[in-house]
């Protein structure tokens, strides 16, 4: 008898245990000179974990966005010389922008759910990094080539510098996310004559936002949205651009 308690009980001790110990890789994020973003790609197996060392100054801006072919891949952030995250992935989806607290490096890590550790599932995924000061446009983080990230759409809307002609074409990419019912816009800035830069424009819920601190209008016009940026960049985003069709 005392024999199948011990077994009972060794059975369910096998049953319980975690998932096999976190194989964790780390990675420095390097940007080329001149450049304030990085893209970078990988793969991950089971409870693999991928760390990647992100340096940024206090009060600069920060910027990950993670494009993954399984959709229980995730990131977290966590600020140096800390051990709670700072930014949650699995609960705050796969876009983090926000200002570093501190000098030093941000540990950026990317992870499989534990249920999708546990089967041993397989994700590629691409990573994207910006870190910016206040009067930087961290938009530069998206790749000029569209095919290293997967865009829902891409082509060109109306734009202006420096009045609300709309006299201009501007192009686009646009990442969905359906059921939020939410959009990333990147859009070449009309501004920068002199080089192709983008402007990150986010939308939510009739709401548009930015990743620097420019100041944002907008308003409806037909099936369309007018979005002025600092009075100077003006583009006309339609409704299908925002939510397919």
């Amino acid at each position: 008898m005392k024999s199948i308690v011990v077994g009972v009980i060794s059975i369910f001790l096998l049953a319980s245990a975690p998932v096999t110990a976190q194989e964790i890789r780390k990675e420095r994020v390097q940007f080329k000179p001149g450049e304030i973003g990085a893209t970078m790609k990988g793969h991950l197996k089971g409870a693999q974990t991928v760390d990647y060392l992100l340096s940024a100054k206090s009060g600069q801006t920060l910027v990950v966005i993670l494009e993954a072919s399984n959709p229980s891949t995730y990131f977290n952030v966590t600020a140096p010389g800390t051990e709670t995250a700072l930014f949650i992935g699995s609960t705050s989806g796969n876009r983090f922008v926000g200002n570093g607290p501190k000098d030093g490096d941000y540990t950026v890590r990317v992870y499989l759910m534990r249920n999708a550790a546990r089967r041993g599932a397989k994700a590629t995924y691409t990573i994207n990094f910006a870190v910016a000061d206040n009067d930087q446009s961290t938009a530069a983080v998206v790749p000029s080539d569209t095919a290293s990230t997967k865009y829902d759409a891409s082509g060109k809307v109306k734009c202006s510098a420096g009045t609300p002609t709309l006299d201009q074409w501007c192009g686009f990419r646009v990442v969905r996310d359906l059921p939020k019912k939410t959009a990333d816009i990147w859009v070449e800035n009309i501004a920068l004559q002199s080089e192709v830069r983008y402007r990150l424009l986010h939308y939510e819920n009739n709401v548009f936002s930015t990743d620097d601190k420019a100041k944002l209008s907008w308003q409806r016009q037909d099936d369309s949205w007018w979005v002025s940026v600092d009075g100077k960049e003006f583009y006309l985003i339609p409704d299908a651009l925002i939510h397919g069709g």
